[in-house]
């Protein structure tokens, strides 16, 4: 019975691979359109002098023991 479950198992891991390996159709190419949508607006990388400032560590107060 082990080995039965085991052959299934194998056999619908072995079937997964091929699907994942079929290939894949291509669309269709639409015609460009006339008009060509706005680009969004480039960003420029941070950099040390516009990164926000860390706030600074504080230590911790001790606790009050009652």
């Amino acid at each position: 019975m082990k080995k039965l479950i085991s052959l299934a198992l194998c056999l619908a891991l072995a079937l997964a691979f091929a699907a994942g390996c079929k290939k894949k159709e291509e669309a269709p190419v639409e015609p460009a359109k006339t008009e060509a949508p706005a680009a969004a607006p480039v960003q420029e990388p941070m950099t040390a002098k516009s990164a926000p400032a860390a706030p600074e560590a504080t230590p911790a107060a001790p606790a009050e023991k009652k």
